[in-house]
């Protein structure tokens, strides 16, 4: 608790010292992320989901009143995973007798139009420090999916038996929604990180307001 305790005093008075102002009416910027958090739904099987490189360009265009205002964007990402099911062994009196296993890749390709909705009115009002950014947002668009599916059967005593490769390749719609925070260390660079479901559960990385 104290090591919380100090870190928000050490926040507030750096965000004091560099006096870098939050996002504005009628700015641009260009976030570089890194995507993390893909859940395995199957406990039998062992997946590996590589982290998402993504990025985000957005401008802020319509204001609302006590509120904050408007932006929009594109999100642009990359995901890459494969799993690989256990493998099934029948036995006949101790020996082998078939196996099975299959293979599953995966990558897609994102790109997903975004709107957003940033706090200043609600917060600001209240001495909040104006080098933070709050919002909450939807997108909507679509991926590239490639997902491979290998199968494979083993019979003790037969000739091997060519795996099964199948592409279940194609366009897919892509939604996306998510409340972040952005924290200016400088004038126009800033950390942030947003939560949500989309290309990943949990998106951090680099913001330059330009």
């Amino acid at each position: 608790m104290k090591k919380i305790i100090l870190t928000v005093c050490f926040l507030s008075l750096f965000s004091t010292v560099v006096r870098a102002e939050a996002f504005k009416i009628g700015e641009n910027r260009a976030s570089f992320g890194i995507g993390l958090g893909w859940k395995d739904k199957n406990p039998h099987s062992k997946s590996r989901n590589f982290p998402s490189p993504n990025v985000l360009v957005e401008r802020s265009i319509l204001p609302f009143k006590k509120l904050g205002f408007l932006s929009i964007g594109a999100q642009f990402g990359f995901h890459h995973g494969f799993h690989k099911d256990g493998i099934y062994a029948f036995s006949w009196e101790n020996r082998p007798y078939s196996v099975s296993y299959n293979k599953q890749s995966w990558t897609s390709v994102y790109f997903i139009p975004r709107v957003a909705l940033y706090f200043h009115e609600v917060f600001y009002e209240d001495d909040f420090p104006e080098n933070i950014d709050l919002y909450a947002g939807i997108g909507l668009g679509f991926n590239v999916l490639s997902h491979k599916i290998e199968t494979s059967n083993e019979i003790s005593g037969a000739p091997p038996i060519p795996p099964n490769i199948v592409d279940n390749g194609g366009f897919q719609l892509g939604y996306h929604f998510f409340v972040g925070g952005r924290y200016y260390f400088k004038k126009h660079a800033s950390v942030f990180a947003e939560i949500g479901y989309g290309l990943s559960f949990l998106n951090v990385g680099l913001t330059i307001r330009y």
